[in-house]
């Protein structure tokens, strides 16, 4: 058995060695039809993660061994494929090809259309270029892909927050972010907001959303476990998901099994470095010769002077890796499928200290019990460990650039382990030692989520279907943020310590009652829904800080002798009923109305109760004047819509608070209410 074990493994080491040895750059043109050069085309190498974009003139570069095939996409042509041969340049010729309008695709509430009878703006993502975009964060994958879409990631560290949006910014004071339904139920994409920390109950310790980033919440995702994205473009594509699909919405099918799945292993592999670095003058030395300064503006260093490369040392080379082994059939009737799958993210930063954890667990199953009825469960199991550098005026980069290159920045700590200083500034004016930084000041957060949806489906007449959803989305989300007694940042009052524990708990319900077409003459048939959600939220934040160590070097806030508390607590509960008729004339000219009416807790009554309207239409003029249709393939569309956003939670409400006036009481915030508010 041993003999035959190191026989496989030895075979497996050769074919690896043999098809490393003949991998190489395969270079070539991508054009259309007419010669014209394609930017951004994919090249993807089939079966791996491999893979590029075309340039401004249509020329790719990429690594590939041969017999492997290549695959070349642009929208709106036809896909290629081509096999790596000996030829190391390949030049392709994508066709322009006609939208199809007969395919079906994904609308709100999960339900299907096709694409000719949409009135409104839509694209759809597969999961499969999400997961070859090689992000960690799903969100990103968007970029560039979806017409109308920017997202925006505050850095490149790992870990950090993503924000998107749909058209542009709505909104001064509230969330200009769509809405993410995963499987038919809204789910939570929130990032922590520094206000929910103690700290920032005081103006000395606030952090004000600035030197520190958290998580958004959809990052909780696995890319792998994605089976499509479609994007809402607008309140008129998502007006049945009503006020908080008031910047669009996107929506999110996961996987299902399917049959002959059986067992399938991924992984990626990714190196990263900094390409450049900041150039450090090593001309001028400090302009005060009393070393009380960070400026160089002093007279030049002598010809003998020993300069250090603080720079070059200073950063790593990082390595993400992802792993995703997942199970998947379905029997042979179709009627049961199953899949199953667990995935490992390892992202490292450039910068020490900054990496990101992440494990996944995933089940989904669909069943057909009696032909009446269907059931749809899916599970998703996240937990995440992220660590991370402080950014701005408090982060090592700053440290980094003035510190002088005469000193070497590795030698942070003096003989007795305390923060070695080199100027004669005080504790707190001295800029930190960067590697001191990364040391010693700390940001963690831990993250362990939970998301269950179980759908149901009862078909018990031929003319319709009435369809139930109910879901859970929680998570708890552990916050540490650490400022070193000895640093800069929090010398002042002898090391500050925040932690913030955010328990978040949403619940929805949703049941809509599906009709089917009906012929209400020859020319026209007419289709629509019913349906009401409900949706209760409540997110508790219990948030510490304390400052004043005891042992400088003892992380715990036991070990501060003054702490302050601050709990938050948010609720709200949004009651809605929705529904949509969709009127068909000879398949070439549709009518869709929808309507939405939410009742929310955020607004006082009785102005908490609004209405959304929404009209669209789709003519498809190809298919009505048959000669056009010939030699062309068009719609025209329109679409009216109104949309609002209620408040944040106690927006309108006198809410008391604790002052810092002698002997302590409560009295009412800065903010005050606004028992006439409206959307």
């Amino acid at each position: 058995m041993k003999t035959r074990v190191l026989t496989v493994l030895l075979g497996i080491l050769l074919c690896a060695a043999r098809a490393s040895a003949q991998q190489r750059t395969v270079t070539g043109t991508v054009t259309d039809d007419r010669g014209t050069p394609l930017t951004g085309a994919s090249i993807v190498v089939k079966g791996t993660r491999t893979g590029t974009l075309s340039s401004e003139t249509g020329h790719y570069a990429i690594r590939a061994s041969t017999g492997q095939t290549l695959q070349f996409r642009y929208l709106g042509t036809a896909p290629q494929e081509r096999i790596v041969g000996a030829d190391s340049v390949i030049n392709v010729q994508l066709q322009r090809t006609p939208t199809s309008l007969n395919a079906m695709v994904v609308t709100a509430l999960g339900r299907s259309a096709m694409e000719r009878s949409l009135g409104v703006a839509q694209q759809t993502v597969s999961g499969t270029d999400v997961a070859q975009s090689n992000r960690e964060n799903f969100v990103d994958a968007l970029q560039g892909r979806i017409a109308g879409v920017t997202v925006t990631s505050t850095s490149g560290v790992p870990g950090a927050s993503s924000s998107i949006t749909i058209r542009g910014v709505s909104s001064i004071s509230s969330s200009n972010q769509p809405l993410m339904v995963i499987d038919g139920l809204p789910m939570d994409n929130k990032t922590l907001n520094t206000e929910s920390l103690a700290s920032d109950r005081n103006s000395l310790t606030a952090f004000s959303n600035r030197g520190v980033d958290f998580t958004n919440r959809a990052a909780d995702l696995n890319p792998e476990d994605i089976e499509s994205i479609t994007v809402l473009k607008g309140p008129e594509a998502a007006a049945l998901y009503g006020i908080d699909a008031a910047n669009g919405a996107i929506v999110i099918t996961t996987k299902r099994g399917k049959a002959g799945g059986g067992l399938t292993y991924n992984n990626s592999f990714r190196i990263e470095s900094a390409r450049d670095r900041p150039e450090i003058q090593q001309v001028y030395g400090p302009s005060d010769v009393g070393s009380s300064t960070f400026l160089y503006f002093g007279a030049p260093y002598a010809d003998t002077t020993t300069f250090y490369d603080n720079v070059s040392g200073f950063f790593r080379t990082a390595l993400t890796q992802r792993h995703e082994l997942s199970f998947n059939g379905a029997s042979s009737d179709n009627r049961v499928n199953y899949r199953l799958s667990t995935g490992l993210t390892k992202q490292e930063g450039v910068i020490p200290g900054a990496d990101y954890r992440r494990i996944n667990l995933t089940g989904a199953s669909q069943g057909q019990p009696t032909k009446w009825l269907n059931v749809d469960l899916s599970t998703i199991y996240s937990h995440a460990d992220n660590d991370q550098t402080f950014k701005g005026a408090g982060g090592p980069l700053l440290g980094l650039l003035v510190w002088p290159s005469t000193d070497n920045a590795k030698d942070y700590l003096t003989p007795a382990g305390t923060r070695r200083q080199i100027s004669d500034l005080s504790a707190d004016a001295e800029v930190d030692n960067p590697y001191f930084n990364i040391a010693k000041n700390k940001i963690n957060s831990k993250n362990d989520r939970f998301i269950a949806n179980l759908s149901l489906t009862f078909t018990p007449v031929s003319w319709g279907s009435v369809k139930t959803i109910l879901g859970t989305d929680g998570y708890t989300n552990q916050n540490l943020l650490l400022r070193h007694p000895w640093s800069a940042f929090g010398n002042a009052l002898q090391g500050i310590l925040d932690q913030a524990t955010d328990v978040t708990r949403n619940l929805d319900a949703q049941t809509t009652l599906n009709f089917n077409p009906v012929a209400l003459t020859r020319d026209i048939t007419i289709s629509g829904l019913l349906g009401n959600a409900v949706t209760d939220q409540k997110s508790t934040v219990d948030a510490v800080e304390g400052d004043h160590f005891l042992d400088p070097n003892f992380v715990s806030i036991n070990n501060t002798s003054l702490s302050s508390p601050y709990s938050t607590i948010t609720r709200r509960r949004l009651v809605s009923a929705f529904g949509q008729a969709v009127v068909d004339y000879r398949h070439y000219l549709y009518l869709t109305l929808q309507g939405r009416n939410d009742w929310t807790s955020t607004i006082p009554r009785p102005h908490n109760s609004f209405f959304y309207p929404s009209i669209t239409s789709s003519f498809v003029f190809s298919d009505a004047f048959p000669s056009l249709g010939k030699f062309m393939t068009g719609k025209l569309r329109a679409a009216y819509a109104e949309v609002g956003k209620d408040a944040r939670p106690y927006a309108y409400r006198p809410s008391l608070v604790r002052k810092t006036t002698s002997f302590g009481g409560f009295g009412y915030d800065f903010w005050g209410p606004n028992v006439n508010l409206r959307p």
